[in-house]
């Protein structure tokens, strides 16, 4: 069996692991089904499953492995590779002295047969260790560069087990760089099929349109999810009541947990026509559409989705709008700033964020006029917004916050720029008078007014770097990064160069900017549809 092999079933995999000995290391590539739903190993397989996202560190993964396989056992925990290999060690040793006394009866020739694996003696000996990591593209986020050491771990200790990675992601992009684990045997699951994706959701309901309803909605959404079982199983649940709410009162309505009008006297069975099944198909297709952009990104519940989709006398199907983000002026400045340093090109801050200062003192934000078919990409050149947001420095966003904050900010009373078109009550007092300034005087007010409001200006822009500098606004990026809505690519540990990417979506965006006056369009390089 080659261990560049791809097309391997979950047949071969539990032959492969029911006889020793077994191969070091299984690669199992699963992107069409959850962690949550492999198949099962053999019986005889002795399994330590473990997650990276529960076990995220040195110390948990490898005090994980000692007491899923000790058991009721006191492992306790180990915090270096050096530990955990000694005790594997001694657990192997230990069970490995429990069947040695039972064995020797074997080897004088009462049991058996020497090493068939059939005695009850030697169960301990043939039983089959497999260290199953779920999750295992986090493996260098949990040990490093050197996480390629789980992969030796029957080599580094001397224990004969298997070591069973599975992961959504090919071996390729999880591989370590350095080249020094060994070519694991490739398994892959392949996506299962509509038989098998109707053999697992059929028995949710015995009534006679699931059937149905169950071809509907695969036809539709199948293409659209990544996990179809349970995805689609999620739907199904979601969905059904819907598309049985308008029934009228038959005998298998029992089977929706729905009572006769009359106990005494059962209705007709539901008789299903095609007519029926039309008149059902579109009464579910405005509920199937709010699905595909709602449920399946979980965007909200399945209960809300039933009230608000379920079709009654003189109601409006429409889902409840999401609840507005409560959060400080300042933050939702920065989610501003932080998406369109995501989506727009570094090049175009100036453009699109740059503030000059005019002649009439009035600060104007754009450092020039967008060209002709502004807003429009190049053929050939995919939108940002199909390739997804894109990490930027934390300068940079504190550069682009500074500029949407100072200008669409509510400013103090006593800041607000006249822009030339107010007089002050000492510079119209002349005015009162009957007299009309001279050339010279309508100058010099001017000019007034001008220093006035480039002070202002000034004052202002020292306030908004006071406010960027203070302790409590560097404190909100963590924040949203716990809430979120900002992610943070570079190390944890680094203190330059801070790398971070928006995770909030065009429309969320655009809804906060709205809240605080801003046209989201006017800042981003690409016009979004």
């Amino acid at each position: 069996m080659s261990s560049s092999s791809s097309s391997l079933s979950k047949s071969d995999l539990q032959i492969l692991l029911a006889h020793s000995p077994t191969p070091q290391l299984i690669y199992l590539h699963h992107p069409h089904h959850p962690s949550t739903s492999l198949p099962p190993l053999p019986e005889q397989c002795r399994v330590a499953k473990l997650d990276t996202v529960e076990y995220h560190t040195p110390r948990l993964l490898l005090s994980g492995i000692l007491h899923k396989l000790g058991g009721n056992d006191e492992a306790g925990e180990v915090n270096t590779w050096d530990g955990f290999s000694l005790k594997f060690r001694e657990w192997w040793s230990m069970r490995h002295t429990k069947g040695k006394g039972k064995g020797k009866a074997k080897a004088n020739g009462h049991g058996n047969g020497v090493g068939n694996g059939h005695g009850t003696g030697d169960r301990e000996r043939d039983e089959v260790v497999v260290i199953m990591i779920t999750k295992a593209e986090r493996l260098r986020t949990v040990f490093g560069n050197g996480w390629a050491v789980i992969t030796r771990i029957s080599e580094l200790t001397g224990v004969p087990c298997t070591v069973l990675l599975a992961s959504a992601a090919p071996w390729d992009h999880v591989r370590p760089h350095r080249a020094d684990a060994p070519e694991p045997l490739h398994f892959y699951l392949p996506p299962p099929t509509r038989e098998d994706i109707l053999a697992e959701l059929l028995p949710g309901s015995a009534h006679p349109l699931y059937p149905r309803f169950l071809d509907l909605l695969i036809s539709t959404v199948l293409p659209l999810v990544t996990s179809p079982i349970s995805e689609l199983h999620y739907l199904a649940l979601s969905l059904w009541p819907i598309y049985t709410s308008t029934l009228p009162p038959h005998l298998e309505m029992t089977l929706l947990s729905l009572q006769f009008p009359d106990p005494e006297s059962p209705p007709e069975p539901l008789n299903i026509t095609i007519k029926l099944l039309t008149d059902l198909k579109h009464q579910l297709s405005l509920a199937l559409a709010a699905a595909i952009e709602n449920l399946i990104p979980r965007q909200i519940g399945g209960y809300e989705f039933q009230q608000a989709m379920t079709p009654g006398p003189g109601k409006a199907r429409i889902l409840p709008k999401l609840p507005s983000l409560e959060m400080p002026l300042a933050a939702r400045f920065l989610l501003v700033g932080a998406y369109c340093a995501s989506y727009n090109p570094a090049k175009s801050d100036v453009r699109l964020f740059g503030r000059a200062a005019g002649v009439s003192g009035k600060r104007k934000k754009g450092g020039g006029t967008r060209r002709a078919g502004y807003g429009r990409t190049r053929v050939g050149k995919v939108p940002q917004r199909l390739l997804g947001p894109k990490p930027f420095p934390l300068d940079r966003l504190l550069a682009i916050f500074a500029s949407i904050y100072a200008e669409h900010a509510p400013r103090p009373p006593d800041l607000q720029a006249t822009y030339g078109g107010e007089s002050s009550s000492s510079d119209g007092a002349d005015e009162l008078d009957g007299w009309l300034p001279t050339v010279a005087e309508q100058a010099a007010k001017a000019e007034r007014r001008t220093k006035r409001d480039r002070e202002r200006e000034d004052r202002w822009d020292e306030e908004v770097e006071a406010l960027m500098l203070s302790v409590k606004f560097l404190g909100l990026i963590p924040e949203l990064e716990a809430q979120g809505l900002l992610r943070r690519v570079s190390p944890v540990d680094r203190l330059d160069n801070v790398m971070l990417r928006c995770e909030i979506d065009y429309e969320t965006s655009k809804t906060i900017a709205k809240d605080l006056k801003i046209t989201l369009d006017e800042y981003l390089y690409e016009a979004v549809m």
